[in-house]
């Protein structure tokens, strides 16, 4: 019997079958996976392809202007111009190195032309390579008006190289307010996302805040002064574009998304020429120079001194020109005015009269003994230059200065609940709220003592002593010491501080505003203000202004502290208001480490009044009179008082 040796029909068509079955399968999850793709989940898909191929740039706006009261600017803007090198139309084909070599050859080229070596290494043509390569890469940050023109005019293309525009700073004085102004300076780390409260809706890409640049130019921050403490309304809004880029990384095109929005002005009530003439009359000495419009506290001059110019933080500060700043033992970058903190000296004695006088602890008649100073119970105090004022009452006391009488007037009140609470009602131990930073200086008690003290000591009558003539632990600023002489002009009417009138859209409060009321009683402030007057006459501790027609009311101070060597140097202090019937201007002076109140200081305020009253020029020098104070007391011209 024989076998079949043929093969059935059935097997054929069952791997026909099966092989036919696996390609519908294949292609039913082909399709469903493209369904997914282009239906489903298209929109993550986008979004995905999106974030692999769009950059966010943030592009800088053009920072606002500080300006004084009458539209001087006192920081502006001016552009930069500088070359770039734009990498997509530099790539070479092949390693990352032929890249950066044709780059680096670009460069010199670019150095040829414009006459200066190059300013870019291999390293730094890598290091853009990796972070930033979408933008271009700046070859050229400063370009002079020739290097400019020789670039502008080169005959030949050359590819990958256009010129671009930055904004510099620009502060037209120099040196002026600087301490004031403060400075600008570069983003050290520009490509850092927006916070969200910067983040527009117009900007595409990232408008939640999360991330929403992915490089950014670098943009202009306020480091100091009213450029940082008002720096986002000077700053504005950034502009954002996007770039499209190829998978290498390169830029291929660019969308605009929202345009910078320009920073806002801001207004100072200071009077740039007024601010000059401080500057001018503290030249060559170490300290500040303050004036007040004695109706509504703006700020017409605050000067410090000395100053550091600002233009040399444009573009940017060198490391060795910093380090000389820091390390100055004149302390040029210190603010004086605000934070600089000093014994107050005898500018307070108006204020330890009038406390003495409102709480009963004595009369205008009262007199006591001075004998060369202080000398009781331990406590010795002299009398400036040893003079010995005998028997002297509060109005004569104020006009030569003496410190027996204003030791008793502050023992008889006492420190806490006492003293210290007229000095606290000034303003003392607090910072002056300005806008700017500033210094609150110390206004101590018996706790504050105890903790700064290695024997735990508590307070004691010597201590309340030195603080009634501005000795001691007391620490004041300029501008605290200025708002004492503002406080005097209005009849104890504490007013509040203006520097600033506008900022951006927003005009700030600055009429008159009564922080404070000190109840002096008017019988008692005439008594202190003729005692000033007194000492601004011919035989005052602040003669020296030498100008009567001006109608002056003043208080010098020379404040002794402890010096490198010694315990004999002294700051000195004037105070002052014109005219004293009808104020218009509060003045206040210091000259660290200098002679004395009724010399250095009161020479100084001097320059400052003949620059804001020019015409009293002509009496300047002269040795005529000083008019006569509101029913002067006659013991107050009975003898020629120490320039204290």
């Amino acid at each position: 019997m024989k076998r079949s040796t043929g093969t059935s029909p059935l097997g054929p068509r069952l791997r026909l079958a099966a092989l036919g079955a696996a390609t519908l399968g294949a292609l039913a999850f082909l399709l469903l996976r493209l369904h997914d793709v282009q239906v489903r989940d298209r929109e993550r898909y986008l979004g995905e392809q999106s974030e692999m191929t769009l950059r966010r740039v943030r592009l800088p706006s053009t920072r606002g202007c500080i300006r004084d009261r009458h539209g001087e600017v006192l920081a502006g803007n001016r552009p930069r111009y500088g070359a770039a090198l734009y990498l997509d139309e530099l790539r070479a084909p092949g390693r990352w190195s032929n890249t950066v070599e044709k780059v680096y050859a670009r460069a010199w080229d670019l150095s040829r032309i414009v006459g200066r070596p190059p300013e870019l290494d291999r390293d730094a043509i890598w290091r853009h390579l990796r972070q930033r390569r979408p933008i271009p890469l700046v070859a050229y940050r400063n370009l002079s008006p020739d290097e400019l023109a020789r670039l502008a005019e080169w005959p030949e293309p050359l590819a990958g190289v256009d010129i671009v525009v930055e904004q510099d700073r620009v502060y037209p004085f120099g040196d002026l307010a600087c301490h004031v102004i403060g400075y600008a300076g570069r983003d050290i780390n520009p490509d850092r996302a927006a916070p969200p409260d910067t983040a527009d809706a117009d900007a595409g890409p990232g408008e939640d805040g999360a991330a929403a640049f992915d490089y950014a130019t670098h943009e202009l921050l306020g480091r100091e002064g009213v450029e940082k403490a008002f720096d986002g309304v000077l700053a504005g809004r950034g502009g954002a574009e996007v770039l499209r880029i190829d998978v290498l990384g390169y830029k291929r095109e660019t969308y605009p998304a929202a345009e910078p929005v320009q920073g806002g002005d801001v207004v100072l009530s200071l009077d740039a020429g007024l601010q000059r003439a401080a500057e001018r009359a503290l030249d060559g000495h170490r300290g500040a120079a303050i004036v007040l419009d004695a109706r509504n506290g703006q700020v017409l001059a605050l000067a410090s001194a000395p100053r550091y110019d600002l233009s040399r933080f444009v573009p940017s500060l060198s490391g060795a020109t910093w380090r000389g700043l820091l390390a100055d033992p004149d302390r040029p970058l210190l603010h004086r005015a605000l934070s600089g903190a000093y014994p107050a000296g005898s500018v307070v004695k108006p204020a330890v009269a009038l406390a003495a006088l409102g709480a009963g602890a004595i009369r205008p008649d009262t007199e006591f003994t001075c004998e060369h100073g202080f000398h009781r119970n331990g406590i010795n105090l002299r009398c400036s230059h040893g003079a010995s004022h005998g028997r002297i009452a509060v109005e004569r006391a104020l006009a030569v200065s003496c410190n027996a009488f204003f030791v008793e007037c502050g023992l008889a009140l006492g420190w806490e609940r006492g003293l210290r609470d007229a000095y606290a009602a000034l303003g003392f131990g607090t910072a002056p709220a300005l806008g700017i930073p500033a210094s609150a200086g110390i206004l101590p008690d018996s706790a504050w003592k105890k903790a700064h003290t290695r024997g735990r000591v508590p307070w004691t009558p010597g201590d309340t002593a030195n603080a009634s003539i501005g000795q001691g632990m007391l620490s004041v600023t300029p501008m605290q010491i200025a708002l004492l002489a503002l406080a005097l002009a209005n009849d104890g009417d504490v007013l509040a501080p203006h520097l600033v009138l506008r900022a951006g859209d927003v005009t700030a409060k600055a009429d008159r505003q009564v922080v404070d009321h000190v109840a002096w009683r008017p019988a008692d402030l005439d008594i202190v203000r003729r005692g000033m007057v007194d000492a601004a006459g011919a035989h005052g501790t602040a003669r020296r202004i030498g100008l009567p027609s001006l109608r002056l009311a003043a208080k010098t101070g020379t404040a002794e502290f402890d010096g490198h060597d010694a315990f004999d140097h002294q700051h000195a202090w004037i105070i002052a208001y014109e005219p004293w019937d009808a104020p218009e201007r509060a003045y206040a002076v210091l000259a660290e480490d200098a002679d004395a109140g009724g010399t250095t200081a009161a020479y100084i305020l001097r320059d400052i009044l003949l620059a804001v009253h020019p015409d009293a020029a002509a009496e300047a020098g002269s040795d005529s009179a000083p008019a006569p104070s509101p029913g002067a007391a006659p013991e107050a011209e009975a003898g020629q008082a120490p320039a204290e």
